[in-house]
């Protein structure tokens, strides 16, 4: 009887060393912070911020020149220069600036999340692959964002889907 018991012993501490190999692992790490420290994502930053301010140097022109036509058309108006037509006219004209404007200023917007997207996706693949290097080669199966709380990286899985909605019976 003790002559199996070294066997026994062999084979739980193979057993347990295998089940630890097979555990899962987890991961995490703060992605925006990584991102700060890239000089790459500082250039990204600079030429946003340069391509912005090139927009917003034309809204704060036609900004200025809306608001002197307004102004203009309140003094004419004021000094009794304008009939109630010319002023109703210049007021239409005043409203197409108006609506110039905000048409631009919802262009400009979406111009900067165009440009910041195009200038990112280049910088955020780098950084996708290499956390999905570092997982392979540490054997991790995830891998979170704790500044999102997003996940990563995960190895492939199983859609429980499926199972799940047997089980709730649907």
């Amino acid at each position: 009887m003790f002559k199996k018991t070294p066997i026994i012993l062999f084979a739980l501490l193979l057993s347990a060393s295998l089940s630890a190999q097979t555990a899962p692992k987890y991961g995490h790490m703060n992605l925006g912070n990584l991102l700060e420290l890239l000089p790459d994502t500082k250039k990204a930053d600079d030429q946003i911020k340069a391509f912005a301010g090139a927009l917003g140097v034309k809204d704060d022109s036609l900004g200025r020149a809306l608001q002197a036509g307004a102004e203009a058309l309140q003094k004419e108006y004021d000094a009794g220069v304008l009939t109630p037509l010319q002023a109703q006219q210049r007021q239409a004209e005043l409203q197409k600036q108006q609506e110039f404007l905000q048409k631009f200023e919802q262009e400009a917007n979406q111009m900067v999340t165009t440009k910041r997207e195009e200038l990112l996706k280049p910088i955020l693949s780098k950084v996708d692959e290499a956390i999905k290097a570092v997982a392979k080669e540490n054997g991790y199966t995830m891998i979170f964002d704790t500044s999102t709380g997003a996940m990563l990286f995960a190895t492939e899985t199983d859609d429980v889907t499926e199972m799940v909605k047997k089980k709730l019976e649907l």
